[in-house]
């Protein structure tokens, strides 16, 4: 298997180089077109080649053998493309790939909270290219409803494309996720969300919005449109800074401790994972008041341990799965 991906990798990445040659385009930009051949469609930039270029370009696409890779194996070889692609344009934060050692406990969490549930309504607050979305969605086996959100015309691009090649049926919105209509609700929500500020007015009526006048923290406002757009008892599985509540973070500390929503979870990744430990991230688990819903006991407050160490991490899955099942959750 791993020397099937390795080729299929290998023969993409030629691909995608001779397409940005060719072009003058950026790496991202070659991406686009790639997953365009990819996908049997035709482009009207790599039709202004010579016949000869677009015929090379397609054979190399061929031999890749894309098509022939199951499911999670597709996926990984979208995720190295998109994360050597992110590298060689350095692209800023927000579009980097969220990786499994992250996603695989989003889809673990979500696929306990379904359980034999069919027809689970699932929205992804930030899809950015897809790859966490593409961690849940192949992980779950019975049917359900995908609702993708993204503002950023080249990532909502990507993500289309993920979908596409990964079989996958997604509604993908291209929209400021703040401005999502309220009306439309969902089992889970999950997200690994972009960090600063949000350059346009925040709601009034969001307690995280700031009430200086001043702008506010988009994660923080994220935060709060999770759980406005959950069902009653639905579930917010969240991507945050793990120092989200070091920093004065009151507007945080009143949103949790509203009638309506239940902090269940705050578990931190290692900070070896990210290249910078500062920027290390945690996973936040928020449920919405519902009639079967009650606070956690405890509030689960752990540390995910490496994915390295085999041992750890299984001994933390099952005191997960325990505390889980505990609370009923």
């Amino acid at each position: 298997m791993y020397e099937a991906i390795e080729n299929t990798i290998v023969n993409l990445k030629q691909a995608q180089t001779e397409i940005a040659s060719a072009l003058d385009l950026s790496a991202i930009e070659a991406v686009l077109i790639l997953f365009e051949l990819m996908l049997g469609q035709e482009d009207e930039q790599l039709a202004l080649l010579d016949r000869e270029k677009i015929d090379r370009i397609k054979d190399t696409v061929e031999q890749a053998k894309f098509s022939e890779l199951a499911g999670d194996g597709r996926r990984q070889v979208l995720q190295l493309l998109l994360v050597a692609t992110q590298r060689q344009d350095q692209l800023q934060a927000n579009y980097q790939v969220t990786p499994d050692a992250i996603g695989m406990w989003f889809a673990y969490l979500v696929n306990h909270l379904i359980g034999d549930k069919q027809n689970a309504k699932i929205l992804d607050l930030g899809v950015g290219s897809g790859n966490l979305l593409a961690t849940v969605s192949q992980s779950l086996t019975n049917v359900n409803e995908y609702v993708a959100v993204e503002n950023d015309d080249t990532l909502i691009t990507l993500a289309s494309g993920v979908a596409g090649l990964l079989e996958q049926s997604w509604e993908l919105i291209h929209e400021d996720a703040m401005q999502l209509d309220q009306a439309d609700t969902f089992d889970i929500v999950i997200g690994d969300l972009p960090v600063g500020y949000y350059p346009k007015t925040a709601p009034a009526n969001f307690v995280t919005a700031n009430q200086a006048d001043e702008l506010s923290y988009v994660h923080h406002l994220l935060i709060e449109k999770a759980v406005e757009l959950l069902k009653a008892g639905g579930t917010a599985l969240l991507l945050v800074p793990a120092r989200i509540f070091e920093n004065e973070a009151t507007d945080l500390l009143q949103l949790i401790q509203a009638d309506h929503v239940y902090m269940q979870a705050f578990m931190r990744f290692p900070g070896k994972m990210f290249a910078n430990a500062a920027n290390a991230k945690a996973l936040l688990v928020l449920q919405k008041q519902g009639s079967s819903v009650k606070q956690a006991s405890p509030v689960l407050l752990a540390d995910i341990p490496s994915y390295i160490d085999q041992e750890a991490t299984q001994r933390f899955l099952s005191e997960l799965t325990e505390w889980l099942t505990d609370n009923q959750l």
